[in-house]
């Protein structure tokens, strides 16, 4: 378990778990790497270690792989949200943009799964696992817009990666509403650098098959 002082200070409330693996998220991605302590997660949370203590985290290995799980889970949701989203790939790509950051938003972040090099191997393992499941399910969304003609006939690769890596970084700001501003501002942005509307594909592989003709 991790260590944490026995008494709880009179008049503090316990933190909740979720809450716990968040603050443990924010510290990681402030960081830059997996060296958290628990008096630092305490901090980050607003509270202090033993209001904490009975979270039962079997160790700081356990805290970190919750952390990634949340993350994984966090762009599911929004993901399942943009495939269930009416319309063309392009406005099902703004639904999941809109989801995942206001995730972002009542988390503080999203954990990158390609920095955990120096994880133990089980866990980098899942890790792995957790972004081929994402990247996946990421480009046959961007894959469709590509057919139906609402995105651009871009790299996938590059277009999921540039996505994800404007997802996992820091809020900008404290603030909820200044954040939000940013956030519409970076959906407008990351759309206009995806989409470029042409023709579906269909209707240029016809094309094509005729001037062949």
């Amino acid at each position: 378990m991790i260590s944490t002082p026995a008494s709880r200070p009179v008049g503090s409330r316990a933190v909740s778990r979720a809450a716990v693996i968040d603050a443990a998220a924010r510290v990681i991605t402030r960081r830059g790497d997996h060296r958290v302590c628990w008096e630092a997660i305490a901090y980050e949370a607003g509270k202090t270690p033993a209001t904490m203590a009975s979270q039962g985290f079997e160790d700081v290995t356990a805290l970190i792989d919750e952390c990634y799980l949340r993350t994984c889970q966090g762009l599911s949701d929004s993901l399942l949200r943009a495939e269930t989203a009416p319309g063309t790939a392009l406005d099902k790509l703004a639904a999941f943009l809109v989801a995942a950051l206001g995730t972002r938003r009542a988390r503080g972040a999203f954990l990158s799964f390609r920095r955990g090099a120096d994880l133990a191997q089980p866990l980098q393992r899942r890790l792995h696992e957790h972004d081929t499941t994402i990247r996946t399910r990421l480009k046959r969304l961007l894959n469709k817009g590509r057919r139906d003609g609402s995105l651009a006939l871009r790299n996938l690769d590059s277009a999921v990666e540039l996505l994800l890596a404007s997802l996992q970084v820091p809020t900008v700001v404290v603030d909820g509403a200044e954040q939000r501003m940013w956030d519409s501002e970076l959906i407008e942005l990351l759309l206009a650098a995806v989409s470029e509307p042409h023709p579906p594909l269909h209707s240029v592989q016809c094309r094509c098959r005729d001037f062949a003709g």
